[in-house]
């Protein structure tokens, strides 16, 4: 029964599945027409794996009408053996996967066939697989031509002109049986007229033990009147699309041989001519059985190919084997002349020898690997009964290996003076090799050494030198038990050894060098990368212990510096001029080190990388001004003459306070290094593209020896004992680094010491110039908000009381804690404007003191404040992060605290 949701066409009857009005019918009937047309087999399947709507290929392929698949499950249809194949790809594409796919299936009415066969799921409107159209092309033809030309390929590349025919022959029939054919012969013609099969190969194993019994029994007499008999008597080749019982009656000696030519179930075949030049060679015979496979006309002309390259084959082979007897009468004249042959057996063995020995000192890289391999193998391929290899070692050689003598006599031998007049030695002085034909030659050149030393077994010898760019690095030693005339090819092959030898030395001793330095530079570099943790290390731990000192001293300054507000205000109000003087001296100091705090950290911050310009239109003369005022306090302390010489409109592009600080920085320098009553220079002017700021002193100068290291960190001019100009060293560092984040340069020029000290700062111009901006104002604001609530959290009770005082003598309301919990019950409890908030709090810090007071609602609109000793980049970065509003670094100056309170004004 048709499903209301499958997709239907009309049946070959012109009926509707469905009940589809007649419009529909008939454009269903021209699709229908429109499927039947194509060749390929396309069909409608649904979930349940049944054909819904089939074309008229179905009819061709399966011998059935398609009106009796309707309904009916795939594997009904194609047969078990094709549906096991398909199944896997039947549930993919019921699972929503397209399916695209070749495969070799045996249909159960349709054969054997290679296809293609693509699957595309129909989806329903929600979603869900109702099941999936099928394409299936027969590309057997197709497979079946590229096989061939793969076979083809392969038998030419089989067939070896070295090869004898039936070799060839049987290498043919077994590739066949692997792809082409069931079973594969070569039958040929005897000369009585009988046909004798050459080879037989089956594809099936099983069969081997009936083929081979064929092939025993496969004469042919001559009166048989065969299709083999026709393709060997000359005639075209064969097709056979069916072998009728008749040819297996004509070719069969008696009924059991006929019974066995059945039994191989032969079913189609075709018979090719194998020809030679002037005739017919053997008949080629490929033949089907359990694949079922009809040969076509194209499977003709495919073993008429095969034929003629086995016909090539056959001529290469002819031609080689004419060659090879060619070669062989060539031999036989050679074999006539003996001793020639001699000659070169010999000379062939040293050659193999030799080439073995490079072959194996290739891979000696040591010098005893090296002996080993010329000790061993050069004995052997001298036919020496022994060896040695001695090298030099100062003015002594030394044996570095020896073989075939006894040990007591290697012992003798181990070291030896060069200057000892013996065989072995005599080449290292003369450089020429010593031949010592018979023990009579020996015992008259070296009489000492026949006495004492030659043994029963030496009957000649030779001693080679081993010399490596004219240097001689040691001698190779051969003895033999036989007299050895040493003619010119023999000086020859064992000179060219002694050459081996020597250069394989040379190389050992490089290799060994190399690895040497190798080992050197591997340790070098383990040591250097050693070095360079811990200077890291070092590093880190100095960044961390500055980050800390500041901390640390910014703790304490806190309170100092809020009371020494305090007393400000007091003393100005008393008007007494001794307290006065007493608090600024005291303002100086704890300034002093305020800025020594901030410059170690500039300076580590600078020197990671950690610092970033804000950079504006700045008028150098303004900046300049600035800079002045904020050290006339020490200017007067020191008595010192301040002389200024600034041209008006130089701009440069910079960050103001990082040029303030590099000018203040200068001028602190040359009022620390200037006795008291000195004089300072400050000029300013532009120059080729730049602007320049020089600061010169009446000071103590700079000697030669320090000057071209006078910016590098802790430097500083010889200190006395009662350390008058004290700072750290880091100030002229920091002005050069923040000149160089600019984009300028510094110079320092000194004629001594006593001869006062000049440092020249360049920076690059800002372009036209235009009117400067005004300097910032260095009075400490005002506060014009309301009265506000504030709340002061810290745990150092001496740094609150003191902002609590500057605070409430500003009109302000303050209520104080000294933890996070009593901070969080205050905040609850005064609903504070603005909070001031330590970070570093006992039991909870001040990141999470300022998480929970965002979360009450109303505290959100309060202004926080982080006050803290750490006041690095990543430290602001991280109190941002957590909620904070702004972050002080500790000691907060007055001014710095009633510019927080007059931002936090609005929010109240």
């Amino acid at each position: 029964m048709q499903r209301p949701d499958v997709p239907t066409t009309a049946h070959a009857g012109g009926s509707m599945i469905g009940g589809e009005e007649p419009s529909a019918t008939l454009e269903a009937e021209q699709i229908q027409l429109l499927l039947d047309a194509l060749p390929a087999l396309i069909s409608y399947i649904d979930d349940e794996e049944r054909y819904r709507i089939v074309n008229r290929a179905y009819e061709r392929w399966f011998g059935e009408d398609r009106g009796s698949l309707a309904g009916r499950r795939v594997g009904e249809v194609i047969g078990d053996s094709a549906y096991a194949a398909v199944k896997p790809r039947i549930d993919a594409v019921l699972g929503g996967q397209p399916q695209d796919f070749e495969s070799r299936l045996v249909y159960r009415r349709g054969g054997r066939r290679h296809v293609r066969i693509q699957y595309i799921p129909h989806v329903g409107a929600s979603g869900e697989v109702r099941g999936f159209f099928t394409l299936v092309t027969d590309i057997s033809e197709q497979k079946r031509a590229e096989e061939a030309r793969r076979f083809l390929a392969d038998a030419t590349a089989l067939l070896d002109p070295v090869l004898d025919r039936d070799t060839s022959y049987r290498r043919v029939a077994e590739l066949a049986v692997t792809s082409v054919a069931d079973w594969c012969s070569v039958h040929t013609i005897e000369p009585d007229g009988a046909l004798r099969a050459r080879v037989i190969a089956h594809a099936d194993p099983d069969k081997a033990e009936l083929v081979s019994r064929l092939a025993q029994r496969s004469r042919i007499p001559p009166e048989a009147e065969t299709p083999l008999h026709e393709v060997l008597q000359g005639g075209p080749g064969r097709l056979l699309s069916e072998i009728p019982d008749s040819v297996f009656a004509g070719v069969a000696r008696d009924a059991e041989h006929f019974a066995a030519l059945r039994a191989l179930g032969c079913r189609s075949a075709v018979i090719v001519p194998i020809r030679g030049e002037e005739c017919v060679l053997a008949a080629l015979t490929l033949a089907s059985a359990e694949s079922g496979r009809a040969y076509t006309a194209a499977d003709l002309a495919f073993a008429e190919e095969l034929a003629q390259c086995i016909q090539v084959a056959l001529q290469r082979m002819r031609l080689y084997d004419m060659a090879r007897d060619a070669e062989a009468e060539a031999r036989r004249r050679f074999l006539a002349e003996q001793e020639a042959r001699r000659a070169a057996e010999r000379a062939a063995q040293r050659m193999a020898g030799l080439q073995r020995i490079t072959a194996a000192l290739a891979d000696a890289l040591t010098f005893d690997a090296v002996a080993e391999v010329v000790v061993d193998q050069g004995v052997a391929a001298a036919g020496a009964y022994g060896g040695s290899i001695v090298v030099t070692a100062g003015d002594a050689v030394e044996c570095l290996k020896a073989v075939g003598y006894a040990p007591g006599i290697v012992e003798r031998f181990r070291r030896m003076a060069a200057s000892d007049g013996l065989p072995i030695t005599d080449p290292l002085r003369t450089g020429a090799p010593v031949w010592l034909r018979t023990r009579k030659e020996c015992a008259a050149r070296y009489p000492d050494f026949a006495a004492a030393a030659l043994t029963s077994t030496t009957s000649s010898l030779c001693c080679l030198p081993l010399v490596v760019q004219e240097r001689r690095i040691g001698v190779l030693g051969l003895s033999f038990a036989e007299p050895r005339p040493f003619d010119h090819e023999e000086q020859e092959f064992l000179l060219a050894l002694s050459r081996q030898c020597a250069q394989a030395l040379e190389r050992a001793r490089l290799h060994e060098e190399r690895a040497a330095i190798i080992e050197r530079e591997r340790r070098v570099a383990l040591e250097n990368a050693r070095l360079y943790r811990e200077a890291h290390e070092a590093d880190r731990r100095k960044d961390e212990f500055i980050a800390m000192l500041s901390h640390e001293l910014r703790n304490p300054l806190a309170p100092i510096t809020t009371g020494l507000e305090l007393l400000r205000m007091t003393t100005g109000e008393r008007g007494d001029r001794d307290d006065s003087q007493i608090l600024a001296t005291l303002e100086r100091q704890v300034k002093t080190i305020v800025r020594l705090v901030d410059d170690l950290l500039d300076v580590s911050r600078i020197t990671r990388g950690k610092i970033e310009l804000k950079r504006e239109r700045l008028d150098v003369g303004a900046v300049v001004e600035t800079a002045v005022e904020s050290v006339r306090p020490l200017l007067a302390q020191r008595r010192h003459e301040l002389a200024l010489s600034v041209e008006p409109g130089v701009f440069v592009h910079g960050d103001r306070v990082r040029i303030e600080q590099i000018v203040v920085n200068l001028l602190t320098n040359a009022i620390k290094y200037t006795n008291p009553g000195g004089r300072v220079s400050l000029s300013c002017a532009a120059s080729d593209g730049d602007a320049w700021i020089r600061v010169t002193d009446t000071g103590v100068g700079i000697s030669a020896e320090l000057l071209p290291r006078v910016f590098e960190p802790f430097m500083q001019a010889r200190r006395t004992l009662d350390r008058s100009q004290g700072g750290l060293g880091v100030g002229l560092t920091l002005v050069k680094r923040l000149a160089e984040l600019h984009g300028g340069r510094v110079e320092a020029v000194s004629a001594g010491p006593g001869e006062g000290t000049a440092i020249s700062v360049w920076l690059p111009l800002a372009g036209a110039s235009v009117e400067s901006a005004a300097a910032p104002s260095t009075e400490a604001p005002r506060s014009g908000a309301g009265a506000l609530r504030v709340l002061l959290v810290d745990d150092n009770v001496d740094a609150a009381e003191g902002l609590r005082r500057i605070l409430q003598l500003h009109g302000h309301t303050v209520a104080m804690a000294h933890d996070g919990p009593a901070a969080l019950e205050a905040a609850r409890a005064s609903k504070p404007e603005l909070v001031l908030l330590d970070i570093g709090l006992p039991g909870m810090d001040g990141y999470e003191v300022v998480r929970r007071l965002r979360a009450e609602p109303e505290l959100r609109g309060s202004y926080i404040a982080a006050v803290s000793g750490y006041g690095q980049d990543q430290d602001r970065r991280r109190s941002r992060e957590a909620g904070f509003d702004a972050h002080l670094t500790k000691p907060v100056a007055t001014a710095q605290l009633l510019a927080l309170v007059a931002e936090a004004a609005p929010r109240g």
